[in-house]
């Protein structure tokens, strides 16, 4: 059994009343309680390998939403990075995440290790006026792949070239969409209403990140030259980030994660 406060802001937000003073209707909140069941089973088959399988259920509830009918949820807070300007919130919100992991690990050894993830799960969410909908988080999928091989050269063997793989898939996010005739009359972006909260989803995301290094370490002092060359998103996959209603030229744009990024470091150790 888990217990969990809201963020800072959430408590200290106020609204200007029509007499001008202000009211503070979410200084009284109470934590966000959450139970947790999980079944897990880990597995040693031989000195470097791991294989662990869990399943798991958990059940949110006192969760802030409005204390009038709406699709709004705490749960959602953090998926578009906007504060959270909502006042007259009450702790009568719930949700529940349930699903099922898969990690098998092979240990560094032999001059190699690898990792795969995944998981398959289910994340909803009832705001105050009792539909139960995806939450903003709700990918349904996610499956991470690394992979990385060392090899040892030089007279004494000393030095050190090696290569990383690592990629990632993940189903698209659900998100509410632009109400743009609303958007356009009032000047800035407007959601579309309850009806259609957390109705749209955005596509899989995918992304390959490779890595490659030197490694040089000297035979007469404690010191280490290493040089890296990292790509990550190797194939420029394009993936959403939000769709966004543009003022300028009164459109919802799309707007992208990193693509291609080739990037060079060094690291000097002593």
């Amino acid at each position: 059994m888990h217990s969990q406060m809201q963020p800072t802001d959430v408590y200290f937000y106020r609204e200007q009343l029509s007499d001008g003073s202000y009211d503070q209707s979410n200084r009284e909140l109470d934590f966000t309680r959450s139970q947790h069941l999980v079944l897990a089973y880990d597995l040693l088959p031989v000195s470097d390998w791991r294989i662990k399988t869990e399943i798991y259920y958990q059940f949110l509830n006192k969760v802030p939403v409005t204390q009038t009918p709406s699709s709004f949820s705490m749960l959602n807070t953090g998926s578009s990075f906007q504060p959270n300007n909502q006042g007259f919130l009450q702790n009568t919100g719930k949700g529940e995440n349930y699903g099922v992991e898969l990690t098998i690990e092979k240990f560094f050894s032999k001059g190699y290790y690898g990792l795969f993830t995944s998981s398959m799960y289910e994340s909803k969410y009832t705001g105050s006026d009792l539909i139960q909908r995806n939450t903003a988080f709700n990918g349904n999928y996610v499956v991470n792949v690394l992979a990385g091989k060392e090899f040892k050269i030089g007279p004494a063997k000393q030095d050190r070239i090696f290569i990383d793989l690592k990629a990632s898939m993940a189903g698209g996010r659900y998100y509410t969409p632009v109400d743009l005739d609303a958007s356009r009359l009032k000047g800035e972006q407007v959601l579309e209403g309850d009806e259609l909260a957390f109705s749209e989803r955005n596509p899989n995301y995918f992304r390959t990140d490779i890595k490659m290094g030197y490694t040089r370490n000297s035979r007469k002092r404690k010191l280490s030259h290493s040089f890296y060359f990292d790509i990550q998103n190797v194939s420029n996959h394009k993936n959403v980030f939000a769709e966004r209603y543009n003022p300028v030229n009164q459109s919802v744009n799309t707007a992208y994660q990193i693509g291609l990024f080739p990037n060079f470091m060094y690291r000097l150790q002593f």
